[in-house]
């Protein structure tokens, strides 16, 4: 079963998040789920602990798991789970290269920042190394996250540009919200606060849906190639 790796080279750009609202639209779509978070933050594993549920989703604390260990954990979970998700911890080691090995698709989030830039281009400089390691290209695509909606700023739609000229880039965007807050907030998917009406979710499960549509392409185009 398809195995998504979110992974970037530097923290606080939405790597959890995305994670969490895929999983969430995954659980919303009638299908299980199965999350490895290896972030030291633990904050996916944390979310599930508390979460009431218990329901399409699961998480597995993989923080302190070795190569081996998370070669196992991919290989047991994508034979129970139609999704795997790994969230993968911020900084370039050998964990994150590993996990990107086995991915069927690599997110990389970023937000609209020259650094934040600056770190996915560093990320994709080993894309070439870990695509000789697999033996086959690895569909990757770089995601926006926190942006406004209704501003974008000169500076922003530069960043935005240079980067769709250096990387693939999804279609679809995780946009600043307070619905995504509102997951870990009150440990509820986004179907969940909007049954609870603890946050408007309109827009952001739109926006995770349509991403969630164009990993699935983008996994069916690398199955027939």
């Amino acid at each position: 079963m398809p195995v998504i790796l979110v992974g970037s080279i530097k923290g606080g750009v939405g790597k959890s998040t995305s994670a969490l609202a895929l999983a969430s639209e995954i659980r919303s779509a009638g299908q299980t789920v199965h999350i490895i978070d290896t972030d030291k933050q633990n904050s996916l594993f944390r979310w599930y602990q508390d979460w009431e549920a218990k329901d399409r989703i699961t998480v597995e604390d993989g923080h302190k798991m070795g190569q081996r260990d998370l070669e196992k954990a991919v290989h047991e979970a994508s034979r129970e789970h139609p999704f795997v998700i790994v969230d993968v911890k911020g900084a370039m080691n050998e964990m994150v290269m590993y996990a990107t090995l086995q991915a069927d698709v690599l997110i990389i989030p970023q937000r609209a920042s020259a650094t934040d830039l600056e770190r996915s281009i560093e990320f994709l400089e080993q894309i070439d190394f870990i695509e000789s390691a697999r033996k086959k290209p690895l569909p990757h695509r770089v995601l926006f996250t926190q942006r406004t909606a209704a501003i974008t700023s000169r500076a922003e739609r530069e960043i935005m540009d240079q980067t769709r000229d250096a990387v693939g880039v999804f279609s679809s965007e995780l946009l600043l919200g307070d619905a995504y807050r509102a997951m870990f907030l009150y440990r509820m998917t986004l179907e969940e606060l909007a049954t609870h009406n603890l946050a408007r979710t309109e827009r952001a499960r739109m926006s995770v849906q349509g991403l969630l549509r164009e990993i699935v392409a983008i996994i069916k185009g690398e199955a027939d190639g």
